[in-house]
């Protein structure tokens, strides 16, 4: 198991860094003002839309807060900040196009990568290239791991749950989280995103430590607790 976890992360990390010139690129040409003929604005129930579908994902965090602020609750904020950002960037206002445009000059003339999908939704047309198609493919993933470790959790009356996709992962509900904001980032770069990112893996982190750390205090005996932690990465 733990050889295939390393040899999976360890071609994550390859495929990124062969990917890295390409998708710079990809962000490049979006934040420099060369997407505008992609960019959709002023379609506010779009952006309504796609933040109230996006935030379900999370809603099961406030189960059982009672109003406290911990690491749930701020995660929760920082998740929802991210997604407001975003789509408003997507359709709204395009404020990072519009802040760095005059900054950056490529010489680029049209994306560096065809489209490759162009559908119609809810009267909009959407244009898809490569890296946008990625990005929603990570989304989407991600997504399904969320709906699954929460289904998991919450179906279960133990404590500590170790069966089902908790077999592969600690935290697989906050791995997908991760997952649905990296795959749109990945979609959609932007300036405010690219800020927000790495402070919300460090939360999910955080909160996974902090859970982990409420569970042995509720548990008599952390043996089996252990030997989960030995055995299944906390993420993947």
């Amino acid at each position: 198991m733990r050889r295939w976890r390393q040899l999976l992360i360890g071609s994550i990390i390859l495929v990124s860094l062969i990917s890295l010139p390409s998708f710079l690129e990809h962000a490049l040409w979006f934040i420099s003002g060369q997407a505008e003929q992609f960019v959709i604005q002023g379609r506010w129930d779009l952006v309504a839309l796609n933040i109230g579908i996006f935030l379900l994902f999370a809603a099961p965090l406030l189960i059982g807060l009672k109003g406290q602020v911990n690491w749930q609750t701020s995660s929760l904020g920082i998740y929802a900040a991210f997604m407001v950002s975003m789509f408003v960037e997507m359709y709204g206002v395009p404020l990072s196009i519009y802040l760095s445009a005059a900054a950056l000059t490529t010489t680029t003339g049209s994306h560096p990568h065809d489209v490759i999908l162009s559908f119609d939704l809810l009267g909009q047309s959407f244009a898809m290239t490569p890296w946008k198609v990625i990005g929603l493919g990570i989304t989407v993933l991600g997504c399904l791991i969320v709906a699954i470790g929460w289904y998991t959790l919450y179906r279960s009356d133990e404590s500590f749950v170790t069966d089902g996709i908790y077999q592969y992962s600690r935290h697989p509900q906050y791995l997908g989280l991760i997952m649905i904001v990296a795959g749109w980032f990945i979609h959609w770069p932007s300036l405010l995103t690219l800020a927000m990112l790495p402070v919300l893996v460090y939360v999910y982190y955080r909160l996974s430590v902090s859970e982990e750390q409420h569970l042995e205090t509720m548990l008599e005996d952390t043996t089996d607790l252990e030997e989960y932690r030995e055995t299944t990465p906390r993420f993947i």
